[in-house]
């Protein structure tokens, strides 16, 4: 009897690593960090950094970043208005409101000890520090509309640089399904249901 293959559309496919920092002692974000690496999308490859920082509770004050960082416009165009447009941790921060920022990128992997990924626009250079893997394990969600898989890896530490200023705030462990507000997710595939 041949196998049963169920083909649905992919929305997006390759990477989404994210740093929430919080207020200490507190639930108040303040920055919130979500790296798209498109291996695959109808929009093409691509990067695209959705950041948003508090200026004065992350001590970055006017160099605190709020948009859409992108080698790709249409990407960043298309992770939010799939992903991110209906988010309400996320929306109504102001990233939306301005154009995509023209970006490059750079990435450092270091095991379970680091991953480093570096974006540099114009005169800002943001740098993304996860730290101390705490595990990894493959999870499957169910959102309207979308099946999505990720190999996570919830972190001990991560930072958040903006020109070689350390962004204040703290991580919260345990915290939702990946278990902690620093998440290093890898082979992330959202598709149609």
């Amino acid at each position: 009897m041949p196998e049963v293959i169920t083909q649905r559309g992919i929305k997006i496919a390759g990477e989404n690593p994210m740093i929430i920092l919080y207020r200490p002692g507190s639930n108040d974000i303040v920055v919130l960090v979500s790296m798209w690496t498109a291996r695959y999308s109808p929009v093409g490859s691509g990067r695209a950094l959705v950041i948003w920082t508090d200026p004065a509770e992350s001590g970055l004050g006017s160099g605190a970043p709020i948009g859409i960082y992108t080698d790709n416009p249409d990407l960043a165009a298309y992770v939010w208005e799939h992903f991110y447009r209906d988010y309400d941790t996320i929306r109504g921060r102001g990233i939306e409101t301005g154009p995509p920022i023209p970006a490059r990128f750079a990435e450092l992997p270091g095991g379970d000890q680091f991953h480093r990924i570096t974006c540099v626009a114009a005169t800002t250079t943001i740098e993304l520090e996860w730290r101390d893997v705490l595990d990894c394990f493959q999870v499957t969600t169910h959102l309207t509309g979308f099946e999505t898989s990720a190999v996570a890896c919830p972190c001990a530490a991560a930072e958040v640089r903006i020109n070689g200023i350390t962004a204040h705030g703290e991580i919260h462990q345990p915290e939702g399904w990946f278990g902690s507000s620093a998440a290093l997710a890898f082979a992330e595939t959202w598709r149609e249901t």
